[in-house]
């Protein structure tokens, strides 16, 4: 069932039109007890409660009997006698609205198209939400309390559509138009009731035949990890990306603030999950070049503070927010050089925090250090960030395995504009970057190779014999797919005309040419060991 959420105006009028009709009916018996036993007391009411109750409730439709021949009314009365019909036509009113918005809404959705469907409620839900309206599309929320649930007062009239009902039903997904959604978004806080609703996501869309991707919130790192690795193996038209919100936040905070291992080092001060998974991180990040020097310490040892000279970030993650900003004011009055950012991870932009740093990007020159707050909670949910979601994470590997091997060809970003770092990348460029990672699984599955979770002991997984080449033409292949979906065509290189010498079978190929495809392929390990994933060979 379609159902517009209540606006804060039409929740305050429910109230007030319970409010009136009480104190009218209030007033309505005070009013006819008194007129009964001063008029009519010898008269076919007499003094009985019951007519006093049966004269009330005729206020509401204009017909209460006594009306009729008395004069004189008591004021209690002359108010009830006007307050009870209008609440009757207000209620009226307003239950003719509410039928037509239902239908006006129900037909909205039927005609609804390039949507987002989240399956959920409560901050992630909300936080995607906006982030829809933002680009100016609707934004279609299924959960069993949607009809009830308070909007944002920043989301317009018509950003929302609810859906009341079980998104792990099939046809309650389909009748929000599943199947003409841009992307579908699992958010309902109960990791087994995620991937109730991932199963159901499949069977709607299961003869969609360019079905939306699903995005998939996991309590842990763990069970993401090894989901992630089924749908990469299963090879699924349906794509689902699982995900858990703590490793998450903690690679968009290193991303955004990591400083280049040549700059300088980083120092980590906290306790608890988030501080946990920044760990898991950046021991991650330091196993690979090029590996980033850091230590970790507890927030009441900050000893470490002076032996780092180097110190360019300190990264500040305990559970409570109020405690992390407090932690960070202190480091940042006790750094040793004015050089350094100080980054408070929160999970939510409390007062204080913004009272600081102005808001949660900003950063005070309150102090020796600079302070920033991280809300990893905006950045976990971040419509762009769960779009790209672990498929951008190995596609910055494998842009940095390419810019490698490009200075090992003498190249430069003068000669090779494809040579700039991820951050300063055309679109254009991360996208196709992006659409590479995506096509690993296809790959993989050519070869017989499967993807498992990464394990502490697990070492380097190197190609053996032909497969090198093999993946490398299949790598090929989809990207001359993918430039002429686009538009591309044969010819001398010209990106504004949209014409490159490269899209040609494999076996009129320049050996330079074959040599980048074989180099991405060379990528393909690391770009998984990026997400938690390891390669494995299958028996044939």
């Amino acid at each position: 069932m379609t159902t517009s959420r209540p606006s804060r105006t039409e929740t305050y009028l429910r109230i007030g039109l319970g409010v009136a009709a009480v104190l009218a009916a209030v007033l309505g018996y005070i009013g006819f007890w008194d007129l009964l036993h001063r008029e009519f007391e010898q008269g076919p009411g007499g003094k009985d409660v019951t007519d006093s109750l049966y004269f009330t409730l005729q206020l509401f439709v204009l017909d209460a009997a006594p009306l009729q021949t008395a004069t004189n009314l008591p004021p209690v009365l002359e108010i009830a006698r006007f307050l009870a019909p209008a609440t009757t036509l207000l209620t009226l009113g307003y239950s003719v609205k509410a039928v037509y918005d239902s239908t006006y809404d129900a037909v909205r959705t039927r005609r609804l198209d390039d949507h987002t469907v989240v399956c959920g409620d409560g901050a992630p839900a909300l936080l995607v939400a906006r982030g829809v309206a933002r680009e100016g599309r609707t934004c279609v929320v299924i959960s069993p309390s949607s009809a009830s649930s308070d909007p944002a007062p920043d989301l317009r009239d018509d950003a929302v559509l609810r859906v009341g009902g079980d998104p792990r039903d099939v046809d309650v997904l389909r009748e929000a138009r599943i199947d003409h959604a841009r992307e579908v978004v699992v958010v309902t806080g109960d990791s087994a009731r995620n991937t109730d609703v991932a199963a159901a996501v499949r069977t709607a869309l299961s003869e969609v035949e360019t079905p939306p991707p699903c995005f998939l919130e996991m309590a842990s790192p763990e069970l993401a990890s090894a989901l992630a690795a089924y749908e990469l193996n299963s090879g699924s038209p349906v794509h689902v990306e699982f995900f858990d919100p703590v490793s998450r936040a903690a690679r968009r905070l290193l991303d955004a603030h990591l400083p280049d291992p040549d700059d300088g080092s980083v120092l980590l001060v906290g306790r608890g999950e988030t501080f946990e998974a920044l760990e898991d991180e950046l021991r991650r990040r330091d196993a690979h070049p090029p590996s980033v020097r850091w230590t970790s310490t507890s927030p009441d040892r900050f000893g470490d503070l002076e032996r780092a000279a180097d110190l360019l970030l300190v990264v500040v993650a305990v559970d409570e927010d109020v405690h992390a900003v407090q932690l960070g004011l202190r480091l940042m009055h006790s750094m040793p050089a004015a050089a350094v950012n100080i980054v408070v991870a929160t999970r939510s932009s409390t007062a204080l925090g913004s009272t600081i740093t102005g808001d949660h990007v900003a950063a005070s020159s309150l102090g020796r250090a600079r302070l920033h707050l991280f809300n990893t909670t905006d950045h976990v949910y971040d419509l762009a960030s769960l779009r790209d979601g672990v498929h951008r994470d190995m596609a910055r590997v494998a842009h940095a395995a390419y810019v490698r091997a490009a200075r090992g060809r003498g190249e430069s970003v003068a000669d090779n504009p494809s040579m700039k770092p991820w951050e300063q990348l055309p679109e254009d460029l991360r996208r196709a970057n992006i659409a590479q990672a995506r096509g690993i699984s296809a790959k993989l599955r050519a070869e017989h190779l499967a993807v498992v979770p990464a394990g502490p002991t697990d070492g380097d997984f190197a190609f053996e014999g032909a497969e090198l080449d093999r993946l490398a033409v299949l790598e090929h292949d989809r990207w001359c797919t993918d430039k002429r979906k686009a538009g591309w065509r044969e010819g001398p290189r010209d990106d504004v005309a949209k014409i490159h010498p490269d899209l040609v079978p494999w076996a009129k190929l320049s050996p330079e040419s074959k040599q980048k495809d074989r180099d991405s392929v060379r990528a393909m390990p690391d770009q998984l060991r990026e997400v938690g994933l390891h390669l494995l060979r299958v028996e044939r």
